[in-house]
């Protein structure tokens, strides 16, 4: 059953009424107050009527109105974020509605030409906080309401006031807004009001920082060269250019044709000029501080019978500094400021002027409200989640990674408002410390390269890695919806009762992923490897673990984490695991075609690779100009299946140059007499046989194999071409298996002095690896047990669960070892 609009809020007498109707109940919970929230909203009038008003409020204890004794009170929130509330106001004389906000002057009209009544329904939309409502009659303030309105989704202290917060912490007036439905009490210190005081403890804590700015700005002022033109007598032109020799060629008057000299010349003179918009901007806002110092100081001297003469010597020395530097500065020769088209790059960015415009934004607000408080607007709070969620994000990646790359803050021209940038330009690159790979968080950039209809998720993190040539992109979506999954409806039963995101947001997630394509070649291949609602929900994360949204993660790379201030473990445990994991680990999670398996090739670890040795660098270069590569021929050569060779350069022959960096495609091969081949050998038997693969040109390697000490004493070893590519050092050549090569690209992200294990120095004696070493651990794979063995301790984990979840099992590996090190 629908539950009716009742009585909010009246406050009337016999000759003015005001009425508020809405519906008593939290709009998400659907239920009404008070249960486990013991909130306290703010509600309080004032009024020039002479007759007293009885002022009552829906009380959700009793159920029915309740008379207030005084025009303000702390009651349980009734007002909340997307409801719509009747007004019906009403009096003996005609009336008007101001507030700030035009939508909700433009919500009350006169019912049937009625002057003296105001109705209208208002809905604060997603505007959070106070809002403040004039009625007037004959251009006087009769009465005015404040009320306060509350979130349904988040807890308002706790939750949206710590948001609010952060919000600011990482940038500076992101949060505020102009003009909106309902403001905020802004406060520095924890006192309930703002004064003019408040003001004065704002310029005392950052003058010196001023001064500081100006003084890096003194250093090397914004300038521009100008050139002024002036008629002189000849002597006093010190130089005569073309445009002195034209002038005088047109007023030839000024030529003494007896004496064949010129009597008058024009001098064009270069001179630096100082007189500029950012220039101007900052003579005038020291100005305009001057102004406010004084203001402040008649204020507080009046307003103490035995003023502190300390503080008003402060006061004037303050004065005194910024005068001095107006007067003997650059700043001296600056003209007036007339207008603020636009804020410039110079302002944005320049060493010392942004610091000054910052501290201009700051002092901004004090200087251009006025009353006891600061009143401003904020953000609307889906856009605030939206704005914190990137700005959580990226702290939560400043925590382990370097950030080499920040561009997310853009001022809009009126300087009044501080937003987000949006696309390209919004986008902050990272650095993994231990792998040097590179990584970037963007913000509201459009994805999909137009081929049906472009996305525009919220977040986009694209991993680069240093094993692979593409990037692995995961979205992260900021949605500011929570179901509550109540008892008896269709979520809280399909869910087990677990808040959680709305289905609609998660289909989203999945047009998302399976929706931004990208061309590769001649086809288009989807670029998104998982896309993820990030929702307001705080209590109880862990138990959010047995959502379905939660496991659907490790299933089809769909799901969503909850992320608030104080819940956000869940989501920085997961950044850690796709960051960290190799390009092998972020492809798996990719969700395949149904016949995948039928028509997708397995990998194969097969020999196809050989990789041969040299006697000098004289072979080494005739083998390059030849596209060529010999050996004695060998049966076991001829048992393979190769496709490739590469050469190894050893340390005694090339030293800086050893390790292994050209690699070739086989042509052709053949068996040939060793005197065929025309290169000197040293061995008298010429009529041996050799094998000859002509190779179809050598390639280098992008980065060269180091040999860590090892090398190949017979003539060659065996590999593949897809170890070539990868490794970074040779033993890693003697790998065998895909279970083994999988185990070590994990490995090595995690730390540099992790080994192969390796019977012998000579890897052509090598048939297997024996394992890894990480300090004193060894870790081997048997079969389908990853076993690890420290001292006395042992774990084992199935390769099953390896592959599951690497980061988790390899982070209990390392903690295994850091606790050995640190006993």
């Amino acid at each position: 059953m629908a539950v009716k609009k009742i009585d909010l809020i009246t406050i009337k007498n016999d000759k003015f009424s005001l009425n508020i109707k809405g519906k008593p109940l939290h709009p998400d919970h659907e239920k009404k107050f008070p249960e486990k929230n013991k909130a306290q909203a703010s509600y309080s009038f004032s009024s020039s009527l002479e007759k007293r008003l009885d002022f009552k409020y829906h009380d959700p204890e009793i159920d029915q109105l309740k008379l207030s004794q005084s025009n303000s009170i702390k009651s349980f929130p009734l007002f909340f974020e997307y409801q719509n509330y009747d007004f019906h106001i009403e009096a003996e004389e005609p009336i008007e509605l101001y507030h700030p906000n035009r939508e909700i002057r433009e919500s009350l009209s006169h019912p049937n030409d009625k002057p003296n009544v105001l109705y209208g329904s208002i809905n604060f939309g997603s505007d959070i906080g106070y809002s403040e409502f004039e009625i007037r009659s004959n251009s006087q303030v009769i009465l005015t309401l404040k009320l306060e309105v509350f979130p349904s989704k988040i807890d308002y202290q706790q939750d949206y006031n710590q948001l609010l917060e952060e919000v600011n912490k990482e940038v500076y007036n992101l949060a505020y807004d102009f003009l909106r439905k309902t403001y905020q009490e802004m406060k520095i210190s924890e006192k309930q009001n703002i004064t003019e005081a408040e003001f004065f403890t704002i310029i005392e804590n950052i003058f010196e920082d001023l001064f500081k700015a100006l003084k890096r700005i003194e250093e090397s002022p914004h300038h521009q060269i100008i050139r002024k033109r002036n008629v002189k007598p000849a002597s006093r032109v010190k130089k005569v250019g073309r445009q002195s020799l034209k002038w005088l060629n047109k007023n030839s008057r000024h030529y003494d044709q007896d004496l064949k000299l010129p009597e008058k010349m024009l001098a064009v003179e270069k001179k630096l000029s100082y007189d500029n918009f950012e220039n101007k901007f900052i003579k005038w806002s020291f100005s305009e501080l001057i102004k406010r110092l004084k203001h402040f100081k008649v204020n507080y001297s009046k307003a103490k019978t035995n003023p502190d003469q300390n503080l008003l010597n402060e006061i004037d020395k303050m004065i005194r500094k910024l005068k001095l530097k107006l007067k003997h500065s650059f700043l001296a020769e600056v003209g007036e400021l007339q207008k603020i088209d636009s804020i410039s790059l110079v302002l944005q960015m320049a060493p010392g002027y942004k610091e000054l415009y910052k501290y201009y934004l700051m002092l901004l607000k004090g200087l251009s409200l006025n009353g006891d408080i600061f009143r401003l607007s904020i953000k609307q709070l889906w856009q605030l989640y939206e704005y914190w969620t990137f700005l959580k994000l990226n702290s939560l990646l400043q925590d382990k990674y370097k950030m080499i790359k920040n561009n997310i803050i853009d001022l809009d021209y009126s300087g009044i408002n501080v937003t987000l940038s949006q696309g390209a330009a919004a986008e902050v690159e990272y650095q993994n410390p231990i792998t040097g790979e590179k990584f970037t968080l963007s913000y509201n950039r459009s994805s999909g390269d137009g081929i049906t209809t472009n996305q525009k998720p919220d977040n986009i993190l694209s991993l680069s890695k240093n094993d692979s040539e593409h990037q692995y992109k995961f979205i992260f979506d900021a949605k500011y919806r929570l179901n509550t999954a109540e008892e008896g409806t269709r979520y809280g039963d399909r869910y087990e009762g677990i808040p959680g995101p709305e289905e609609s947001d998660i289909n989203t997630m999945h047009r998302y992923r399976d929706a931004v394509a990208a061309e590769m070649g001649e086809d288009y291949r989807r670029t998104m490897v998982g896309a993820y609602v990030l929702f307001p929900y705080r209590d109880q994360e862990k138990r959010f673990k047995e959502h379905k949204f939660y496991q659907s993660i490790e299933q089809v790379n769909i799901g969503a984490f909850p992320f608030l201030p104080g819940s956000t473990e869940l989501l920085a445990d997961f950044l850690e695991n796709i960051i960290d994991e190799s390009a092998q680990s972020n492809f798996d999670r990719n969700l395949m075609p149904a016949a995948a398996d039928e028509f997708r090739p397995q990998p194969e670890f097969k020999v196809d690779l050989l990789l041969g040795s040299l006697r000098s660098k004289k072979q080494f270069e005739y083998l390059l100009d030849n596209n060529l590569y010999y050996l004695p021929l060998q049966q076991s050569v001829l048992n393979h299946n190769l496709e490739y060779v590469a050469i190894f350069q050893s340390k005694t022959k090339f030293g800086k140059q050893s390790g292994v960096r050209y690699y070739g495609r086989i042509k052709n091969k053949k068996i040939v007499k060793r005197e065929e081949i025309d290169f000197p050998s040293s061995s008298r038997s010429t009529d041996q046989n050799y094998l000859l693969f002509e190779v179809e040109s050598w390639q280098q390697l992008g980065k060269k194999i180091k040999s860590e000490g090892y090398g190949v004493s017979g003539s060659h070893i065996y590999s593949n071409l897809m170890l070539l590519k990868k490794a970074d050092t040779l033993p890693e050549l003697s790998i065998r298996s895909l279970k083994e090569w999988r185990l070590w690209l994990e490995l090595k992200r995690l730390k540099e002095d992790i080994k192969l294990q390796l019977k012998n120095d000579n890897l052509d004696q090598i048939q297997k690896i024996e394992g890894f070493r990480a300090g004193k651990a060894k870790i081997k794979l048997k079969e389908d047990i990853l076993q690890v063995e420290l001292k006395e301790n042992q774990l084992e984990f199935s390769y099953s669960e390896f592959i599951q979840n690497p980061r988790a099992v390899l982070n209990k590996i390392m903690g295994l070892i850091n606790d050995s090190s640190q006993h």
